[in-house]
């Protein structure tokens, strides 16, 4: 238990006066970052995105102590260069906060918590008022963000070949249990099929593939393209490394892992599809994979299985 001459001491090094108060200084950021960036909260402690909101409170400020000394000589010339010194700043050029995001639904007793912790009573309310513009700001310019990365991803992903076969694709899958994808290398076929699938409403989806590397590098793209976190709803499993979680819907594995699971549970009951990716790679664990899950079907009437390759033999494959 701290003593009174410590929680005299505490209190004094917050109750400063707004001239004597510093951002800078590690002991201020780092109670606030107790009060505002905890695990549960929409920014959580320890995560990039604390790091990232300190620059950007950094150039906030500048920002603001620049209008500052501009107010009292307003001109035409200081007027047109606002919207250059903002975005040289990445700032946004204009704010509305109608569409800012509410951060008390975010931290609904975090305002209790600031007035029932011992000591917190004492920080500035000012100083609190301040912070929390700062951290709407954010918010809001990080949102203003994902958005315009989300709709250039839109773009991209709807040029691919693939994209124009979308809903032909997932009749297919719906009418038939097993579906033969035959497309051109670089035609989209292993990053959008899955996300077609997930979109569709096909929670669980596992894509095999013959190598590790594009296992990872799958994943990394089709986190990338759906904005979710990374290892969270989209990851990969190899040998020794995974990234999968409770809350992973799509994982690309390599074959042999498949093979390790389908010994351990013969029905597969925690997927809903699997893909096939490169079938036409023959090799003993393509070959054998395709033979156990053959077997598989009857088995599993509900599961879907799709192959895909560049260079297919689709009689062969659906005969």
């Amino acid at each position: 238990m701290p003593s009174e001459k410590e929680s005299r001491s505490r209190r004094r090094e917050w109750d400063l006066s707004p001239s004597q108060w510093d951002w800078d200084c590690p002991a201020t950021r780092r109670r606030l970052e107790e009060l505002y960036f905890r695990e549960q909260d929409y920014i959580g402690a320890g995560s990039e995105d604390v790091r990232n909101f300190w620059a950007f409170f950094e150039r906030l400020r500048r920002f603001q102590s620049r209008r500052t000394e501009s107010e009292p000589t307003p001109s035409c010339h200081s007027q047109a260069e606002s919207p250059t010194i903002a975005h040289r700043l990445d700032l946004p050029r204009q704010y509305d906060p109608r569409y800012r995001i509410n951060l008390s639904v975010l931290s609904a007793d975090m305002e209790g918590a600031i007035r029932g912790r011992r000591g917190d009573s004492s920080i500035p309310q000012e100083r609190l008022s301040e912070f929390r513009a700062a951290l709407l700001h954010y918010l809001d310019f990080t949102q203003k963000q994902s958005f315009a990365k989300l709709a250039k991803l839109q773009r991209e992903r709807a040029a691919l070949p693939i994209s124009q076969y979308r809903d032909q694709l997932l009749r297919a899958v719906a009418q038939n249990q097993v579906v033969v994808i035959a497309g051109d290398t670089g035609c989209g076929k292993s990053t959008q099929v899955p996300q077609f699938l997930l979109a569709a409403g096909y929670s669980h989806v596992a894509c095999t593939q013959p190598r590790r590397i594009a296992c990872i590098s799958l994943a990394k793209r089709v986190g990338f393209e759906s904005l979710h976190q990374y290892g969270n709803q989209v990851g990969y499993q190899i040998r020794f490394e995974s990234t999968r979680s409770p809350a992973t819907k799509i994982v690309f594995l390599t074959e042999g892992l498949l093979l390790r699971q389908v010994q351990r549970e013969p029905t597969l009951p925690g997927y809903h599809v699997l893909i096939a990716d490169e079938v036409h790679e023959r090799h003993l664990h393509s070959d054998f994979l395709l033979g156990v899950l053959r077997r598989l079907l009857p088995a599993r009437p509900d599961l879907k299985l799709v192959l895909m390759s560049a260079t297919i033999n689709i009689r062969l494959f659906s005969g």
